[in-house]
């Protein structure tokens, strides 16, 4: 049987336009780089694959509108896990990485200034997609004490936080050990700093850094695609692209709550149930809120992703 006729398992390292470039995840094939692989003319009801996704393959050269490719996908696998993100405009989700049991958001101080906000849209997000979160603190050699304290507030919460300096190399050490072994990916907003800390990791790959705007304090894209990186140690971790806005996806506005932790140790108290946290008489949280047992800006982040997700659901019905 030659490989033409033959079906490979592979994990899709990267997607660039019509080309998806394919690692074998056995031997076999006679070729261990990555092969790029055609999907023109092919549909799935998995949509169209990512990063980290498990594929079946064939190796099959052929020109198609003028390139080159080297195989053609078959099939996406059943995913463990995927990551999406609504796009405001036309308020459907994008898919991004699949296959993911880790979660880093990466989050920046000082240049640009800690994001709470977006650091919580990513904490609900990894709880509904039950993975295990992470907290990275980006550039920790500009924090000043606020953002000590921020991380304190996520700690005591349960979160796992690494400060960490790619210039200094704080922190490094124990973010690899923690990742490594594991599927993960790292998210944030433009120009935290993800592609400069996966650079100490995989030197030799050399990925993209751009400068912070000086104007706007804030990022430039340099990763254009998410790209998939392979631990030595095993693992393997997906730099994505930055984003300024992150939309969530596929989340009710009715279940928000059970994805901030700590409204659980009040909620069961609530007057009315269920309570959306927000106005109702006798609420828990509220009163928890009032007596400084919950963070606010925690808490200011619940109601502005309630109201955003609540304008959603009137939109489309």
């Amino acid at each position: 049987m030659s490989n033409e006729d033959q079906s490979y398992e592979g994990r899709v390292i990267e997607v660039l336009g019509p080309v998806v470039f394919v690692s074998p995840t056995k031997v076999g094939t006679g070729q261990e780089e990555p092969y790029a692989c055609s999907l023109v003319g092919r549909r799935f009801r998995a949509g169209k694959p990512v990063a980290g996704d498990l594929v079946r393959f064939t190796i099959h050269s052929e020109t198609v509108q003028g390139r080159d490719y080297q195989g053609v996908i078959t099939e996406i696998l059943p995913r463990s896990s995927l990551v999406q993100r609504l796009d405001p405009h036309s308020l459907r989700a994008r898919s991004l990485v699949a296959n993911l049991d880790t979660l880093v958001v990466v989050a920046s101080v000082g240049a640009p200034a800690l994001k709470t906000g977006l650091i919580d849209r990513y904490l609900v997000c990894a709880h509904h997609w039950k993975l295990e979160p992470l907290i990275c603190f980006s550039k920790w050699e500009l924090a000043e004490e606020l953002d000590l304290i921020y991380m304190r507030i996520y700690e005591a919460l349960g979160y796992c936080c690494i400060p960490c300096s790619a210039h200094r190399g704080d922190g490094l050490d124990k973010l690899r050990k923690t990742i490594q072994g594991r599927s993960s990916a790292f998210l944030g907003h433009s120009g935290v700093g993800k592609s400069s800390l996966l650079n100490r990791f995989f030197p030799e790959v050399n990925l993209a850094v751009g400068e912070l705007s000086i104007q706007s304090q804030r990022g430039r894209h340099t990763t254009s695609s998410a790209r998939l990186l392979n631990f030595d140690e095993g693992g393997f971790v997906i730099d994505t692209p930055g984003v300024r806005e992150f939309g969530i996806a596929d989340i009710k506005s009715a279940e928000l709550a059970n994805y901030f932790p700590e409204f659980t140790d009040f909620s069961a108290d609530c007057k009315f149930q269920p309570c959306t946290h927000r106005h109702e008489p006798r609420c828990a949280v509220l009163e928890a809120l009032q007596r400084d047992d919950l963070a606010r800006f925690r808490y200011d982040s619940y109601l502005k992703i309630y109201d955003e997700l609540a304008g959603y659901e009137a939109s489309r019905y």
